[in-house]
């Protein structure tokens, strides 16, 4: 398989520790934040299609094996492993010349119709709107193909990301806020140790409160709430499994516009999990839907015995 455009990147997968969610205080946020001013748009021209859900048959793949999606014959000679993270890089690529305006970079990677279709959408946009256009592969915490059943052997793949803006740099903080503490539980310990039992508690209280300074100028959780989900869809096309992929459709939507403000939450949720314990967000979302199919089940469970035991079904004679 040809590289992804011209960026041929593929990002290592990252070893996932076993989440343990119940000690986890999720990140949430329903206050106004900059990210709600995302723009939604369609180089289509139409909204309305955008896909902005995994669908029942991708969270019961999910739930099977881990991903939203299953591997792609091998006839269609498409590795999904190196596809996404390829196709996430060159959504990166694209969506900042998008934003910087930078047409002419985007010849011979983006269809002319699609340009043209994109500039014109860019002309309606101010400043800030323009620069949450573009898409940080870091960023991104989600990528699926959302049209496996027709895709055209493979060279028709229509790829949706979920992203939060500076996702990428509150991970940084929250690695860093890690090492802070451990650091700083050191040095309490080691300042214990060597000073006058009368001195400790000054010594101790020295070293928090400069612990607590630095921890409040580096705070990942309002960084956090300060930002909210967008969705993107972007069509990668080509003639044949030996030639290089074109994309022919770009579009982005808010998720306060694409899903109800619990469904918001949830995400929301299940990132700020994620992102808080350090784990791989594929699991914490595997996770959830296990959980959620096993809640269906014993309920549907409950209420058939229910129905049988007051008379409303019979149960089958063997």
């Amino acid at each position: 398989m040809p590289p992804i455009l011209r960026t041929g990147l593929c990002l290592a997968k990252v070893m996932a520790k076993p989440p343990c969610i119940s000690i986890l205080r999720t990140l949430v946020s329903s206050t106004p934040c900059r990210s709600a001013l995302a723009p939604t748009f369609s180089s289509t021209g139409d909204t309305a299609k955008i896909v902005s859900r995994l669908g029942p048959t991708r969270i019961s793949t999910m739930i099977m094996t881990g991903k939203p999606n299953r591997p792609f014959p091998p006839e269609f000679q498409v590795e999904l492993d190196q596809f996404l993270p390829g196709a996430v890089s060159a959504v990166g690529l694209v969506t900042s010349c998008v934003s910087s305006g930078d047409w002419a970079g985007l010849e011979g990677l983006v269809d002319r119709d699609c340009i043209t279709s994109l500039q014109a959408s860019m002309a309606t946009m101010d400043k800030e709107q323009t620069e949450l256009v573009a898409v940080n592969p870091g960023d991104v915490f989600l990528s699926f193909v959302s049209n496996p059943e027709n895709c055209d052997s493979g060279n028709n793949l229509h790829l949706v990301t979920f992203s939060l803006p500076r996702l990428e740099e509150i991970r940084t903080m929250v690695t860093e806020n890690k090492e802070l503490s451990s650091q700083t539980h050191q040095q309490v310990k080691e300042s214990i140790a060597a000073v006058e039992k009368d001195q400790i508690k000054d010594t101790v209280a020295g070293l928090m409160g400069e612990y607590q300074s630095k921890i409040s100028s580096n705070d990942p959780h309002a960084l956090f709430q300060a930002n909210e989900i967008v969705i993107g869809n972007y069509r990668f096309v080509r003639d044949s499994p030996d030639s290089q992929w074109t994309i022919t459709e770009v579009s982005q939507i808010n998720s306060l516009q694409a899903w109800a403000t619990i469904f918001k939450l949830r995400w929301k949720g299940r990132l700020g999990i994620a992102t808080r314990g350090g784990y791989e967000f594929y699991t914490i979302l595997r996770y959830d839907y296990m959980t959620d199919y096993i809640a269906i089940s014993m309920f549907t469970a409950f209420y058939i015995f229910q129905l049988i035991g007051t008379g409303v079904i019979t149960a089958p004679h063997s």
